[in-house]
């Protein structure tokens, strides 16, 4: 059987499969938004992309960054300076109001094995264009 969960933010494609000796398993893939102008900026692009596909983490993260003038230093490859802070900040905002209450398939009942930083990195490699996120402190 094949369906879409619309209970979650971003809607889940699932996928009912049995193994050869019978027992059930489900495949559930996120169905992203990629729908972003790609002329935006990095930055304003990132954040395009974390708030319609319900990137809850790591759009806080990326507020808290902007808030604190710390992204010279907390973003991996951002390359241009901030401009309109205020509006970015005001837009994180937003996005984080749209998603209030959302649910992301990452953090549903589903068995994705998956979380944020991952899916990131794949929709950064598929759309051949850096997001900024949070650099990784080892």
């Amino acid at each position: 059987m094949i369906y879409i969960d619309k209970k979650t933010v971003p809607y889940c494609y699932i996928e009912e499969k049995k193994f050869e000796w019978g027992e059930p398993y489900t495949v559930d893939t996120p169905i992203f938004d990629l729908c972003v102008n790609p002329e935006l900026p990095d930055l304003e692009f990132t954040i395009e992309i974390l708030g319609k596909n319900n990137f809850k983490s790591n759009l806080a993260k990326l507020y808290n960054i902007l808030i604190n003038k710390e992204e010279s230093y907390r973003l991996d490859n951002l390359t241009e300076p901030v401009v309109n802070r205020e509006l970015l900040i005001e837009r994180i905002n937003t996005f984080i109001s749209e998603n209030e209450g959302s649910v992301a398939p990452w953090d549903h009942e589903y068995n994705i094995g998956c979380d944020e930083e991952f899916y990131l990195e794949c929709i950064g490699e598929d759309l051949k264009r850096a997001l900024l996120f949070e650099k990784k402190v080892y």
